[in-house]
């Protein structure tokens, strides 16, 4: 059997919806489908939400085009006779959630159990208009649950998944007598029995957690590019998709901006060896990517990815040098911090840490406070500031490793023109190396490198 995720663009339209019915019609074999929300509507419960909490009665408005977007979508795809009590179970949805958003008005506060339970609505009106389409047009379909299986637990400050008992739970849930099975994407509960989500890329992960948990053969990630690309093809006009990735590979590009694939997804297919194959909604025969745990190494890089608005922290003094405890200290200061790259010469003269620009204030002040003894007293160690307006820069590929050359002949290319490197990073296992450049010159540096390694 096979696990199918199908993300928002995927629902966009009749079309696609379609295309969703003639894919699952080419193979006999028991299938799962995983699908998103309408595309953009996640969004739009996202903004009633923030509407509601601020007493802005335009959320009602909002509910009113989330319902007229799926009466509308029924009615371009289905009959008359066809729609049985769909829009009805589309009103009793957009109901309920004009209880929730009344309800947040009235206190003025939105709730993180409210959020959760506001933007699940979007994967259950979707998987609704979904199974009915699937139902009349592909026979023997059944409907699971995930809010009901896939159980996560707070850790570490948000939700992950229990793994265990979700497996346990979908393992139970599961009736293989229906060959194809719809589950919603995205939506879980906790183990309280509260509403709960995956977050953004949910869907994906969601997948991911159905095939591990019925050991599936392969898990199908539809989406509307034809696979992973040597770079993003919004940005780089030749990028073309690539036959196969390792796991590895995928990893390091999904956190570090590609937006394919979402990182939580390897996660469990990796443990479980299924491989997973990146395809095109729209241009359902093209072959797309896939992964696995081997890979050519022949290509040293694979594929190129950039990350946009990052800054840049230089914790520098004299008074690192030689001085134990430090580096614990400053990492402590960091815990609430996502920290991309953190680099330091042998000299111990600096720490030079990378993070997000809407993190830069609070890492900041974090430093600053733990270290106020330090710099008030002129312990040699100086005032940390954040400079803004970098971006990361990432060549990824496992053949990099047995390749001479590789770096020497990205950093030429960069030097001839003009582009200059402000930080570099390599993991030990070789697979990635990042460079830290101006925003300004991101564009540029990803041109140069993508003709520098697939055009010449």
């Amino acid at each position: 059997m096979k696990v199918l995720k199908f993300g928002g663009t995927s629902v966009s339209t009749v079309e696609t919806v379609k295309n969703i019915s003639a894919i699952l019609k080419k193979t006999d074999e028991n299938q799962i489908i995983v699908c998103s929300a309408l595309s953009k509507v996640t969004n739009m419960l996202e903004e009633a939400a923030d509407k509601a909490s601020k007493r802005d009665m335009s959320y009602k408005d909002i509910c009113t085009q989330i319902k007229q977007r799926h009466h509308d979508f029924i009615d371009q795809l289905f009959s008359s006779d066809e729609q049985g009590d769909l829009k009805q179970t589309i009103d009793t949805h957009i109901a309920n959630l004009e209880k929730v958003l009344d309800a947040i008005s009235m206190l003025n506060e939105l709730s993180q159990r409210a959020y959760y339970i506001i933007v699940s609505f979007g994967e259950k009106m979707s998987n609704a208009i979904i199974y009915q389409y699937l139902t009349i047009h592909n026979g023997s379909v059944g409907y699971l649950d995930s809010s009901e299986v896939i159980v996560t637990k707070f850790e570490n400050g948000k939700e992950d998944v229990n793994r265990s008992q979700t497996y346990k739970n979908i393992a139970a849930a599961y009736n293989p007598e229906y060959k194809i099975t719809v589950a919603p994407g995205f939506i879980s509960k906790n183990e309280k029995g509260y509403a709960t989500t995956l977050g953004r890329g949910g869907s994906d992960f969601t997948a991911a957690l159905y095939a591990a948990a019925l050991k599936a053969d392969l898990l199908e990630i539809w989406t509307d590019v034809s696979g992973i690309y040597t770079a993003d093809p919004r940005k780089i006009k030749n990028a073309r998709p690539l036959e196969k990735m390792s796991y590895r590979e995928v990893l390091e590009l999904s956190n570090l901006g590609a937006k394919v694939i979402y990182a939580p997804t390897v996660k469990p297919v990796l443990d479980a060896n299924i491989p997973m194959v990146i395809l095109n909604t729209f241009y359902p025969d093209e072959k797309g990517t896939l992964v696995t745990t081997g890979t050519d190494t022949k290509t040293p890089v694979k594929s190129f990815s950039t990350m946009d608005n990052i800054a840049m922290l230089s914790f520098t003094g004299t008074g690192l040098v030689g001085t134990s405890g430090i580096a614990g200290r400053l990492f402590n200061a960091l815990k609430d911090v996502n920290v991309i790259i953190i680099s330091q010469a042998c000299s111990e003269m600096a720490i030079n840490i990378v993070i997000n620009e809407k993190d830069a204030d609070k890492a900041v002040e974090a430093i600053n406070k733990e270290f106020d003894f330090e710099i008030k007293g002129k312990k040699c160690i100086l005032p940390i500031k954040a400079e803004v307006g970098y971006s990361i820069l990432a060549m990824v590929g496992e053949g990099m490793k047995n390749a001479a050359g590789v770096t020497g002949k990205a950093f030429t290319a960069l030097g001839e023109n003009n582009i200059n490197i402000h930080l570099i990073a390599q993991g030990s296992s070789e697979i990635n190396v990042s460079i830290v450049i101006k925003s300004s010159d991101a564009q540029k540096a990803l041109e140069v490198l993508h003709n520098k390694f697939f055009n010449e």
